[in-house]
């Protein structure tokens, strides 16, 4: 006890008045240490509770972040692969219109050729 006395750091909490109090009501202070050991216990086993359900929150919401973001980028795949296939067939259908109309345009105009008459054609005919 002299040596637990002599320590600067002890002499600096006894001078204090809970120190004091202590000193004169020594029941009450080997209550106070009573509690404050069996009390480390309880309060451990919950901080390590704490710890290890907030790391396990923390990883399942990364794996459950991580698995939303595959199944969102796996249907905008699908979407986007479906988009090239109707982009695909589009243009395939306005280039098979377009090479149509374009054809039967020229087919008809070569079948009705235009009578465009010249001015010297006017002339003879007036004649």
């Amino acid at each position: 006890m002299e040596n637990l006395h002599c320590d600067p750091r002890v002499e600096e909490l006894l001078n204090t008045k809970l120190g004091k109090y202590l000193s004169e009501h020594p029941f009450l202070a080997v209550v106070l240490l009573v509690f404050g050991v069996t009390s480390a216990l309880p309060i451990g086993l919950f901080l390590i509770f704490a710890a290890v359900t907030s790391i396990a929150v923390t990883v399942s919401f990364v794996f459950v972040e991580v698995f939303l973001l595959l199944i969102a980028g796996t249907t905008l795949l699908c979407v986007l692969v479906c988009l090239v296939v109707v982009a695909f067939w589009v243009s395939c259908v306005l280039s098979a219109s377009y090479i149509i109309i374009s054809h039967g345009l020229n087919y008809f105009s070569i079948r009705m050729p235009e009578q465009t008459i010249s001015a010297e054609e006017t002339e003879t005919k007036e004649n």
